[in-house]
């Protein structure tokens, strides 16, 4: 059986609308109601976007972190990588944890398990191309015996700066 009612989808305004209409309200011109009749934006819309300043248009839930931010957490996660941490998505939705824990930013991860979600981790590492996870892996014997006195002090001189 059919639903009664198709669902709605999108809004019957675009980005022009929108900017045209708080460009009214700002000079004066019109009133946030008549606006709101004028270009057919819902009044608590206009309002909102008056409120923040902002005339982007977004769709779905607020992001974790500022484009910034995400930048920071990526260089971060690339250091661990360039010590020789090998970079498992347990280590990186934790990193994540521990970045918003360190900067005061509010976020939906678990506080029981002291993670990021791993749909986070998905989202995350189709955003950042660059970043890809490994699993590490024994070394070969023949490899553990090549290690020697100048390549351990190079690491441990990075791991330290």
């Amino acid at each position: 059986m059919e639903p009664s009612q198709k669902r709605k989808r999108g809004s019957g305004w675009s980005q022009t609308d929108l900017q045209n209409a708080l460009d009214d309200i700002k000079n004066n011109q019109m009133s946030e109601r008549a606006a709101a009749l004028k270009y057919n934006i819902p009044r608590r819309t206009l309002k909102n976007h008056i409120k923040s300043g902002s005339v982007v248009k977004r769709i779905g839930r607020k992001a974790v972190f500022t484009d910034t931010q995400e930048k920071e957490l990526v260089e971060r996660i690339k250091k661990f990588s360039s010590i020789g941490m090998p970079l498992t998505p347990k280590i990186i939705r934790k990193q994540a944890y521990l970045f918003c824990e360190r900067n005061n930013i509010q976020n939906p991860f678990s506080d029981k398990k002291l993670t990021a979600g791993k749909k986070w981790l998905n989202n995350f590492l189709a955003r950042n191309k660059d970043i890809s996870q490994r699993k590490a892996q024994f070394m070969n014997p023949a490899r553990a015996q090549k290690l020697n006195k100048h390549i351990v002090d190079k690491h441990f001189k990075a791991k330290q700066s």
